[in-house]
């Protein structure tokens, strides 16, 4: 999940006591106020469960498609659904291979389940791609739908060869990889108001208030750093930045620039962009206030809140 750095200020996504530092029940001169439902301690899950141990708890009905070996929550999920959700990954699938020209070689298993599955027994999970096991997980809640991240998962697993052989170990490559899994989300699903991470919000309007209000370093530091960037450096300034070169180049530069081979560095950009990162960037920047013209003030604060409490939903 995002790490909790946003600001506004101080501090965008707030946590919040799940009990009264004050307790006044014993106080004889104050009237207590009307007694209310008890809230639940654990509004939330709080533990993770792993991979396997959901795979062991769930009651799994199996379905195919040409690309796919789809498992699902025989409890929470109904076939119909599946069908549905079927075409739409099969849509995806097409999609991503006209941009990108890579594709599966076999089959991909899939398991999909609920957050509120009585398998899961309260315990924790999300929607993600596991490289260890070549699988994604696509897990619905109260505020996700389980397309909210689906692209971004198809185009882990198409590229898996090169994710499997950079992610995590070349340097400046996972930023790239969860980058472009931002940029074809937003080119395919068009600016849904469930997808994330931009969440039907213009990109570069939240890439403009993140360089505002939120404590991130510059992306010509990030991308070459041999520290691990964070998610919102990976998939939402990353992901914006390349979304903005799509518009200035093209996407079919951005595409050749994701099967990038090697190492990323600043000046990796110039053969592809004509300018090296920290140009290109500063360039952005500049960019950025743009966005904001098309706008009232009203729009922007009401857009602004959407997105925040949607990544607050993501706090998990």
């Amino acid at each position: 999940m995002s790490e909790n750095i946003l600001t506004e200020k101080n501090q965008i996504l707030e946590t919040t006591p799940a009990l009264s530092l004050e307790d006044e029940r014993n106080n004889p001169f104050i009237n207590p106020p009307p007694q209310q439902a008890r809230a639940p301690i654990t509004p939330r899950p709080l533990v993770k469960i792993t991979d396997s141990e959901l795979r062991a708890r769930v009651q799994w009905i199996h379905h195919t498609t040409p690309h796919f070996e789809i498992s699902y929550d025989k409890i929470c999920l109904h076939g119909v659904e599946i069908e549905t959700l079927s075409h739409v990954l099969e849509s995806a699938y097409q999609s991503i291979f006209f941009l990108t020209h890579e594709g599966l070689s076999e089959r991909f298993p899939i398991y999909i389940t609920d957050l509120r599955s009585p398998s899961l027994m309260g315990r924790k999970t999300s929607t993600h791609f596991s490289a260890g096991e070549r699988a994604i997980y696509l897990v619905r809640n109260s505020h996700e739908s389980l397309d909210t991240e689906l692209v971004a998962m198809l185009t882990h697993a198409m590229r898996f060869p090169r994710y499997i052989k950079h992610y995590g170990i070349t340097r400046g490559w996972a930023l790239l990889e969860d980058a472009f899994a931002t940029f074809l989300s937003e080119r395919i699903q068009n600016k849904t108001k469930h997808t994330y991470p931009f969440y039907g919000v213009e990109s570069d309007i939240i890439a403009e208030y993140l360089k505002e209000n939120a404590v991130l370093p510059k992306l010509a530091y990030s991308w070459h750093s041999l520290r691990f960037a964070s998610e919102l450096e990976r998939r939402v300034l990353a992901g914006a930045f390349l979304l903005y070169l799509g518009d200035i180049a093209s996407d079919d530069r951005v595409v050749e620039f994701s099967k990038y081979d090697d190492e990323i560095s600043g000046d990796t950009f110039k053969v592809f962009f004509g300018k090296n990162l920290e140009d290109l960037e500063e360039q952005w920047s500049e960019h950025l206030p743009k966005a904001l013209l098309g706008y009232t003030e009203i729009e922007h604060r009401e857009m602004m809140e959407h997105w925040k409490k949607m990544m607050g939903f993501r706090q998990v």
